[in-house]
């Protein structure tokens, strides 16, 4: 009798446990945005933060009412061109987001295996990476595709470019930090914001709030750039800074530039594949600018709804 009775006690006690523990977990579950018929949880936005501080770990200087925010701005971006892709690309069986992660082992220089080690370690899901690189990649496809027409280069500038530079080439490791001006506030009151989060936090951290470019997820980084390839007007601005230009108006917004590293280097320079580099970078800059006019195009189609 009394060894049934402990059996019981034991069935309810942990049946209460499992049911509470279970209880509890889901109701840090939040539903924070409606996005047409997508639900944004709370349990979303904690994968994004942990993604873009995976991508970008100069972030954890900022405050965490920042890290909230660009978290929830590239969250909510994601959605909505999730749901534009939606209409051309079937998403659910599509192994770009594996080749996108294939390229990002290949330019880390890691195994696979120890990539699932770090997300493992911050409790980030392989798949939630994937995906996100996934979107991330057809969204630059699929841009590409829609505008690649009204891109125009002018071949013969690029050419002159390369005729006049000498075998000796500068290059430059870059950081950028592209933004948008708003005559809700004064440029120079943006830019000494801008500044100062600089200063306070770092110049990467600063590019993931402030920045329009695709270069943000990584501190704002463009990697090493050659000074042909960038424009006269800021390659001038570039040799006047000591490690961070002034504001340089460009067509696509204004650009503020970090100088990581400079050398020089002695190469023969082959023509034809110095002017495909140009090309790439020229349509690079005039897709991106498309992109962010489109993109904020469709945003105010979409209905997002706060909880």
């Amino acid at each position: 009798m009394i060894n049934k009775i402990t059996k019981n006690f034991l069935f309810i006690l942990i049946f209460f446990l499992f049911f509470s523990t279970f209880a509890l977990s889901s109701t840090k579950i939040e539903i924070l945005y409606k996005i047409n018929d997508q639900i944004v949880t709370s349990k979303d936005l904690e994968n994004e933060k942990k993604f873009l501080l995976f991508l970008n770990s100069k972030l954890k200087k900022l405050s965490d009412e920042k890290i909230e925010k660009i978290s929830e701005d590239s969250l909510l971006n994601r959605k909505i061109k999730e749901i534009e892709l939606n209409k051309y690309f079937n998403l659910s069986n599509n192994s770009k987001g594996k080749d996108a992660v294939d390229n990002y082992i290949l330019n880390a220089n890691i195994s696979r295996d120890i990539l699932i080690k770090q997300l493992k370690s911050i409790k980030l899901k392989y798949d939630y990476l994937e995906n996100n690189f996934l979107i991330d990649n057809l969204w630059r496809e699929y841009i590409f595709n829609r505008f690649k027409a009204q891109v125009k280069i002018n071949f013969d500038d690029l050419r002159k470019k390369i005729q006049n530079q000498s075998k000796e080439i500068v290059e430059l490791n870059l950081s950028e930090i592209l933004f948008e001006f708003k005559s809700k506030i004064n440029l120079e009151e943006l830019t000494n914001q801008i500044y100062a989060e600089i200063d306070k936090y770092g110049f990467e951290a600063a590019a993931s709030i402030y920045s329009r470019s695709d270069s943000k997820n990584f501190g704002g980084n463009l990697g090493w750039v050659k000074s042909n390839q960038i424009s006269k007007l800021v390659y001038s601005e570039i040799k006047k800074a000591d490690k961070i230009t002034r504001p340089i108006k460009t067509k696509n917004g204004y650009l503020i530039i970090k100088i990581n590293e400079k050398r020089k280097i002695t190469e023969k320079i082959n023509e034809d594949e110095e002017l495909k580099k140009l090309v790439n970078a020229e349509t690079n800059k005039e897709l991106n600018k498309f992109g962010y006019i489109y993109f904020n195009k469709i945003k105010k189609r979409v209905f997002i709804s706060e909880n």
